[in-house]
């Protein structure tokens, strides 16, 4: 039987309830558990190293995230996502993101302008390698120092909250051919007006490139070579180059 969440265990440092929700709340936003699975407490508890109960515990609290929806007939399955999911989430993330960007250019210091600017140095030569999951892996930690450096508590703990529903979406966009090269530039726009102490328009180039992003993902699923629910590892470009678009696509 196929594994649903690989090298999980869960351990007893931390309160067993959270950590198994944790868990299995990871396993579906990574795409580990695809939507419209059936989830089963024996097989997920057996995996994780647990009794069935703090998994099905995990699934009720899942449930009031909407994140897993209840069978009729008992159990739970991963719910499907819909075009206004997608809407919404970059909605969200249009309106956190460039404003703690904002708080981020008044207040960064040297030396976290200096970690950006590493990790966009990083992110060039594997753009160039094509290594697109090291690509996601810097584009994620380049996004979580900005936000870092706006010096509001409350704000990065909403944008880390969300962090793992934005995920699908960043792997979907900088699977599409083209998009890391374009996400770079824009890193770099950013980059360069936030030495220059330019709020505003850091926090217009954020928001214009969350937006984008969610221009991208809404064209193919209108082209129908992509859907909500296929936004996981890999399958967003195989989607285009099905279709033969040669994994083209303008943003």
């Amino acid at each position: 039987m196929q594994k649903l969440l690989p090298g999980i265990r869960v351990t007893r440092r931390r309160a067993l309830r959270e950590e198994t929700y944790q868990a299995v709340k990871k396993a579906i936003l990574r795409g580990n558990v695809k939507p419209g699975q059936r989830l089963k407490e024996e097989q997920l508890a057996s995996e994780i190293g647990t009794s069935r109960t703090p998994v099905r515990e995990a699934f009720h609290k899942l449930e009031q995230e909407e994140l897993v929806t209840r069978l009729p007939r008992g159990g739970f399955v991963v719910r499907e996502w819909s075009r206004s999911d997608v809407e919404e989430i970059f909605g969200i993330r249009s309106i956190l993101e460039s404003y703690a960007a904002f708080l981020a250019t008044e207040r960064i210091d040297k030396m976290k302008l200096g970690m950006l600017e590493e990790k966009l140095r990083e992110s060039e030569e594997y753009v160039k390698r094509g290594e697109t999951e090291k690509v996601i892996q810097l584009n994620t930690e380049f996004h979580d120092i900005l936000y870092k450096s706006s010096d509001s508590r409350n704000l990065y703990h909403m944008i880390n909250t969300l962090r793992d529903y934005f995920y699908r979406y960043r792997v979907a966009i900088l699977g599409v051919n083209g998009i890391p090269q374009r996400s770079l530039r824009d890193h770099k726009k950013m980059l360069s007006a936030m030495k220059k102490r330019e709020s505003a328009l850091v926090e217009r180039l954020v928001k214009e490139h969350i937006l984008r992003g969610k221009e991208i993902v809404l064209k193919e699923f209108e082209k129908g070579t992509v859907r909500p629910t296929d936004m996981v590892r890999g399958r967003f470009r195989e989607g285009q180059e099905n279709k033969g678009t040669g994994g083209q696509t303008r943003a």
